[in-house]
């Protein structure tokens, strides 16, 4: 899940970015090797939980190790070619595609109430990343949008992923 949270900042310095949902208390954590040592250091070591932590490895050090495993591997992957299309769509029923679906919730408002209709019929803003160019989505097994995908790079497919849920924390 943190593979994509490491970066090489150089000379054997890493840095992971923190995730709430892990319960990260910061920004970013750098994580580096000792050879003198002959041990891996975090920075969340200095934190009040990273006595305990010290001892053992905590998720940003188990990050970067896999990332150092799987590097060459992650590359190839996030150059992987894939095929994306965005849309809105209105469904009341159960929303489904033929790769991985991606959906946000539309809900039109006046001021700060939620309009009826918006729960009536609900509509939503889509993106789909599929391995086949052409690309149907379904609402309760029936197709209700087909398009042809736009061929990108999986990297930019998931931006797209990560803007369309911009802005909802």
């Amino acid at each position: 899940m943190r593979l994509g949270d490491v970066r090489e900042a150089g000379d054997g310095l890493y840095v992971v970015y923190g995730r709430r949902e892990l319960g990260d208390w910061r920004q970013m954590y750098q994580v580096w090797y000792s050879e003198r040592e002959g041990r891996w250091y975090c920075t969340c070591f200095t934190s009040a939980f990273g006595f305990r932590r010290r001892r053992e490895i905590c998720t940003h050090v188990a990050a970067v190790m896999l990332y150092r495993r799987y590097r060459k591997a992650l590359e190839k992957l996030e150059n992987k070619r894939v095929y994306v299309v965005e849309a809105e769509v209105e469904c009341p029923g159960r929303l489904e595609a033929n790769g991985e679906l991606y959906v946000r919730p539309l809900v039109e408002s006046s001021g700060k109430t939620a309009r009826l209709t918006s729960f009536a019929s609900p509509k939503y803003r889509i993106v789909v990343i599929s391995a086949h160019r052409r690309i149907a989505v379904k609402c309760s097994g029936h197709v209700i949008y087909e398009a042809e995908g736009e061929e990108v790079p999986l990297a930019v497919a998931k931006f797209l992923v990560e803007k369309l849920y911009e802005g909802e924390e």
